[in-house]
């Protein structure tokens, strides 16, 4: 996705398809191009997945968001629970 010069925004389990050998990305509607120019929307991805720079509402944020991401998404994978779990 990134190679092809896009970043997602709202990466997190539900947005995962998984089969037996094959992960696809689902729900685009927030995508961006790279080379598209700030300021973003303020709401991208779910609290508990979101970078540091998006809670501390940067208008400047690239595609390192969705490597944040899926970061949060495989430590919550591997432990079970929410790595950073978000209150309303």
């Amino acid at each position: 996705m990134h190679q092809r010069g896009y970043f997602h925004r709202d990466l997190k389990p539900e947005n995962l398809l998984v089969t037996k050998d094959i992960i696809k990305i689902a729900d685009f509607g927030l995508a961006h191009e790279i080379s598209s120019q700030p300021p973003y929307t303020e709401y991208v991805s779910t609290r508990w997945y979101r970078a540091p720079e998006v809670l501390l509402q940067s208008y400047l944020y690239s595609s390192k968001v969705d490597m944040w991401a899926m970061g949060a998404i495989m430590a919550k994978l591997f432990s079970l629970r929410p790595l950073f779990p978000g209150a309303r």
